[in-house]
């Protein structure tokens, strides 16, 4: 054997071996953000499941529309959000609006990871784009109106954006269930009052 021989060889060898530890490395950086997904799933759906945004959501879709047309209540939220000094309300008045805000906060933070791609968009989408846009219809009014006291289009803007996201991937995905799988047929076995007419 030639000696040039010998160092085409080496040259490939060492090409070979850089080759397959780049292949190797990007499978483990693809199973690192893979791992980083589920974490953050599993983390968001706590957040989701936990008592104080559960209890939080069900106070803003228990009251936060009769404390909106209550002028006391959106006295107390222009103090609140213009200062000095805030009057005193009553103590549900105070616990609706911490709701709204822990709430609305919770889908700003969100929107703010899904828009970076800290969490996969697509998977976000396919587990919450319908709680979502939810939670935003339970806060338009009162998005509108801190908005409007603040002078302040960007508060919430992030979950405005998750909104938008879930419902343009509703429209365009109205199921998620693959089509080239057969459904489960199920069979209800009770009566179901029909839905309420629409206006």
């Amino acid at each position: 054997m030639s000696l040039e021989f010998i160092n085409s060889l080496g040259t490939v060898t060492t090409v070979v071996i850089v080759a397959a530890t780049a292949i190797a490395a990007l499978v483990q950086l693809r199973h690192l953000r893979a791992g980083n997904q589920i974490n953050a799933m599993i983390s968001i759906g706590d957040k989701f499941q936990g008592l104080p945004f559960t209890d939080a959501l069900e106070l803003v879709n228990a009251k936060l529309a009769t404390a909106l047309d209550d002028p006391t209540f959106r006295s107390y939220v222009v103090a609140v959000n213009r200062g000095p000094s805030v009057p005193n309300v009553d103590a549900q008045y105070v616990e609706v609006r911490r709701a709204a805000v822990l709430v609305g906060n919770t889908y700003e933070e969100l929107g703010i990871l899904v828009k970076n791609g800290i969490v996969d968009k697509t998977l976000f989408l396919d587990r919450y784009c319908g709680v979502t846009i939810g939670a935003w219809h339970r806060l338009e009014n009162f998005t509108a109106f801190i908005r409007e006291v603040t002078a302040d289009s960007g508060i919430w803007e992030n979950f405005e954006l998750l909104t938008v996201m879930s419902e343009d991937f509703l429209r365009e995905s109205p199921s998620t269930y693959p089509r080239s799988i057969r459904r489960l047929q199920l069979s209800n076995p009770w009566p179901v009052p029909p839905l309420p007419a629409t206006a």
